[in-house]
């Protein structure tokens, strides 16, 4: 079994992505690893749907298209993301 990744370690992925730091090719098989997981530990909604998003976010239009989702619809992604985490701690 694989465990999930942090919240920590999920935004992480989306700064690194979106100053650069890290290529979309890197995020998308890091994300990749988690969702094919048969059984992966952990039942993090917030950090499920953040992986579902990153995992293909070095998708094409085409062999020499623009990426499916561009970096405006990523940080968009990332606001969610920590909007939900928010939300699930005045929840707590």
């Amino acid at each position: 079994m694989v465990a999930l990744p942090t919240r920590a370690e999920v935004e992480a992925r989306f700064e690194g992505l979106l100053r650069g730091d890290m290529t979309r090719e890197e995020v998308d098989r890091w994300a990749a690893r988690f969702v094919a997981a048969d059984m992966a530990e952990g039942d993090d909604e917030p950090v499920w749907e953040a992986l579902m998003h990153l995992c293909g976010v070095d998708l094409r239009s085409g062999p020499d298209g623009d990426y499916l989702h561009d970096d405006e619809q990523v940080a968009g992604w990332l606001g969610e993301f920590r909007r939900r985490v928010r939300t699930e701690r005045r929840r707590d």
